[in-house]
């Protein structure tokens, strides 16, 4: 099951919605969440919780092809293709650029 922890949540706090307007692959990466078995991968720039408590995040994300959007942790958490979950991958904020983690990414998936 996928869970945002409190070092997540504290880190998300720090980006809200807009804030890294006009990085693009230079915006750190919060957080990336993957499908395993898939080559589903969303890598969360900025994060803004809502008023009914659900995450809504921007950044860069494949499923079909690479594009930027948003997504929100409800969607996430309702993935379920077989058996297989989104997962989260713990980031350290401030670490890794999208750049790094999509390069990282296309030698593992392909």
């Amino acid at each position: 099951m996928i869970t945002i922890s409190r070092e997540l949540e504290n880190a998300f706090g720090l980006s809200p919605l807009y804030s890294k307007e006009g990085q693009g692959f230079n915006a750190t990466v919060l957080a990336m969440f993957v499908l395993p078995g898939t080559s589903a991968c969303w890598m969360a720039t900025e994060a803004e919780r809502q008023p009914n408590g659900d995450w809504v995040f921007f950044g860069y994300c494949h499923i079909h092809e690479w594009e930027w959007g948003y997504f929100s942790f409800s969607e996430l958490a309702e993935l379920d293709l077989h058996g297989y979950v989104v997962e989260t991958l713990r980031i350290q904020p401030d670490k890794l650029k999208v750049i790094d983690c999509y390069n990282a990414f296309q030698k593992v998936a392909g």
